[in-house]
C-alpha cells in the first residue's frame, strides 16, 4: 500500500463531500449561528472524554500551555482565518457571507486536525500499511463537513486542504523516523486534544470566543517530551 493514501482518502473525501453538498443541497438549512449549538455540545463532550484519556495532566498543562505562548506569538488563528480569506477570494465568487465562509473552514479544519486520529492516523497508515483509523476518521469529517455546508458553511468543504497540509506533515515524519507511536503517547496526544476540542465546543455554543487556533502547537510538544 502507498505510504500517505489514507491521508489522501480523507482529504479528498472531505473536499468531495464538500462540494456534491453545494450542488445538491439547494435549500441550506437556516440559521447558521443556532445549527451550531448541537455540534457545539457534542464537540464539548467529546474532548471532555477526551481529556480524561491524559496518563498525566502535567503532560497536558505543560503542553496547553506552551504551546498556547508559542501560538499566540506566532499568530496561528490569524494566519488560519487569512488563508480561509484567501481561499474564498481565490474560489469563490463574490463577497457574500465571507465572514461565514471563513468561520466555517476555521471551525472544521480545527475540529478535523485536533484529534489524536489525525496524528496517530498517518503513522500506523506508514508504519503498519494500516488505513482503518483514518477511514474511520474520513467518515466522521465528512459527516461534519455534510452538517456544516448543509447549514450554509461553504468553507467546510475546504478543511480537506488542511488535513492535506497537517496529515501530511505527519505522514512525512512517519517517513523519516520510521516510528511508531505508544500507546502512553497517544493517550497524552488524545487528552491535549480534548483539551482543544472543549474549547472548540466553546466557541461553537457561543459562550465565549477562545482562539484555540493557537493552540494547535500544543499537540506536538509530545513528541518532544519524549526525546
Amino acid at each position: 500500500m502507498i505510504p500517505g493514501i489514507g491521508t489522501l482518502i480523507n482529504s479528498f473525501a472531505v473536499m468531495g463531500v464538500g462540494l456534491l453538498s453545494r450542488f445538491f443541497i439547494k435549500k441550506e438549512i437556516k440559521n447558521f449561528e443556532n445549527n451550531l449549538l448541537p455540534l457545539g455540545l457534542l464537540v464539548l463532550t467529546l474532548g471532555i472524554r477526551e481529556s480524561l484519556k491524559s496518563p498525566e495532566f502535567l503532560v497536558t498543562l505543560f503542553a496547553v500551555l506552551i504551546g498556547a505562548i508559542i501560538g499566540t506569538y506566532l499568530k496561528i488563528e490569524e494566519r488560519i482565518k487569512s488563508f480561509g480569506e484567501y481561499l474564498h477570494k481565490k474560489f469563490e465568487k463574490g463577497e457574500g457571507e465571507k465572514n461565514k465562509f471563513i468561520e466555517s473552514y476555521l471551525t472544521a479544519s480545527l475540529i478535523v486536525v485536533t484529534g489524536p486520529l489525525a496524528i496517530v492516523g498517518p503513522f500506523l497508515d506508514v508504519v503498519e500499511g494500516n488505513i482503518e483509523l483514518l477511514l474511520i476518521k474520513t467518515a466522521l469529517d465528512c459527516f461534519l463537513v455534510l452538517f456544516l455546508t448543509s447549514s450554509g458553511g461553504k468553507g467546510a468543504g475546504y478543511s480537506g486542504i488542511s488535513i492535506l497540509i497537517y496529515q501530511g506533515f505527519f505522514t512525512l515524519c512517519a517517513l523519516a523516523i520510521g516510528g511508531s507511536i505508544d500507546q502512553a503517547m497517544s493517550d497524552s496526544i488524545a487528552g491535549i486534544g480534548g483539551v482543544l476540542l472543549v474549547g472548540v465546543g466553546i466557541n461553537l455554543l457561543g459562550i465565549k470566543q477562545i482562539p484555540v487556533g493557537n493552540y494547535i502547537l500544543s499537540l506536538f510538544i509530545p513528541f518532544f517530551l519524549a526525546f
